[in-house]
């Protein structure tokens, strides 16, 4: 064989290897092309999200402050709607409960005994139960005294004053027959002024003799004046004592009525502080406004002091978890309620953890902007199939989540060919 034969085979070699691997190339395509023409393919939109609760995390506040003297729970405990899980040192509040609540059952007895003075009552009528307490009891038998008391030296004085107006009458008797001595004497003067004026006209006496008897009937006449005038003072003084014993019960049921008065303003601005300082106390116990886990902890120190209005804890609602996903702008076309996704939870072992089902259901009207500027729409997503998750697998609130929203399906040619297809697109548009 010559060189220039083996030269030809050479070529022909060569030649029959590239029309074998151009013709391998074309099959290639041709099946490539037409399984890409040809084949449906899911797609899908990605995004992040975590899990959450239907309901809003409740953040517990108090809104008085004060010292704490108990801390009933830690982070991660599960409390119950109404369990105490702190508690403040209600030594002042008790305090100022119990003077306002003292000065109240003061009042309450006072009260019933001014009642009792103002209608003339026999005795004090107390409201029901208010002698069952030792205490109470004390002031209601300190009030009995009180009015036996002063219904004593109410008496005494109502004597005194009888006791002036049986003076007076006996005053009055001694005038009295004082006028009936005076008058017997004056009407004796008299005759002997009749008598002595006919032996005057007669010239049996001297004139004399009938100015000393006219002398006396004046001086009788003024005796009867004054005397009279003793009478109608005497009377005018028994009059006014009279007048003051009906003023002694008077005066005593004005009195009281008037101090009632002012008892009534006094018990019911005092029953506001206790209603106030009872629900100040009430408050010293710190409950769980709903059933959850205790997160965001703030407080650790016993006698530590809370501020008016200081967050002490957040609880998470023990309730039905979601998922919060972030859904980027460019996608949002592509997403609407019902929508069904997968999830996968990234905090497990993807190996063992299967992806959960679930559907959208809430897809925010507006973008929203994260901290650094992102904008992205917030929807929240139902989860089918948490129960799929296997055992010691359990979802907490704030748990990151992978959601892939499944979307219409679409030949394999057309994801080849859409960038291109958009290039050309906003190419022509730029021209």
């Amino acid at each position: 064989m010559t060189t220039a034969d083996t030269a030809d085979k050479q070529i022909f070699s060569i030649r029959a290897r590239i029309l074998f691997a151009t013709a391998f190339l074309g099959a290639l395509i041709l099946v490539v092309g037409g399984w890409a023409a040809q084949a449906k393919l899911s797609g899908a939109v990605i995004a992040q999200g975590q899990v959450a609760v239907k309901s809003q995390l409740k953040v517990v506040q108090h809104p008085d402050g004060g010292v704490i003297r108990e801390i009933r729970v830690e982070n991660g405990d599960l409390v119950r709607a109404g369990d105490v899980v702190l508690r403040l040192n209600d030594t002042q509040l008790k305090s100022e409960l119990g003077i306002v609540e003292t000065q109240i059952r003061e009042l309450t007895g006072r009260k019933a005994r001014l009642i009792a003075v103002r209608d003339s009552a026999e005795d004090i009528v107390f409201p029901a139960g208010f002698e069952a307490d030792p205490e109470t009891a004390a002031i209601a038998d300190g009030e009995r005294r009180m009015m036996r008391h002063d219904r004593s030296m109410q008496g005494l004085r109502r004597d005194q004053l009888l006791s002036q107006i049986d003076q007076f009458d006996a005053e009055i008797h001694a005038l009295d027959a004082q006028s009936h001595s005076n008058g017997i004497e004056r009407k004796l003067r008299g005759d002997d002024h009749a008598r002595l004026s006919k032996l005057l006209k007669k010239g049996l006496v001297e004139q004399g003799a009938i100015t000393e008897v006219e002398r006396d009937v004046a001086r009788l006449d003024g005796v009867a004046g004054e005397i009279e005038a003793n009478i109608a003072r005497v009377k005018g003084q028994i009059s006014e004592s009279r007048l003051r014993i009906l003023e002694l019960d008077h005066q005593a049921r004005t009195a009281a009525q008037k101090e009632l008065r002012d008892i009534d303003a006094q018990l019911a601005e005092l029953s506001e502080r206790a209603v106030a300082a009872r629900d100040r106390l009430s408050r010293t116990e710190i409950r769980a406004p709903i059933a959850g886990v205790v997160n965001e902890l703030g407080v650790h120190t016993v006698n530590g002091v809370i501020a008016p209005g200081e967050r002490v804890m957040a609880i998470v609602p023990d309730g039905e978890l979601m998922v919060e996903a972030r859904l980027p702008i460019t996608d949002i076309d592509q997403v609407m309620p019902g929508q069904v996704v997968r999830l996968r939870f990234s905090a497990f072992n993807q190996r063992t953890t299967p992806e959960v089902a679930g559907a959208v259901g809430v897809v925010a009207a507006s973008a929203t902007k994260d901290e650094s500027g992102a904008s992205y729409y917030l929807c929240t997503i139902a989860m089918t199939e948490a129960a799929q998750l296997p055992d010691g697998r359990k979802l907490m609130p704030g748990m990151p989540v992978e959601v892939f929203f499944q979307t219409g399906e679409r030949t394999a040619i057309s994801y080849l060919l859409k960038p291109v297809a958009d290039q050309v697109h906003r190419s022509m548009r730029e021209d």
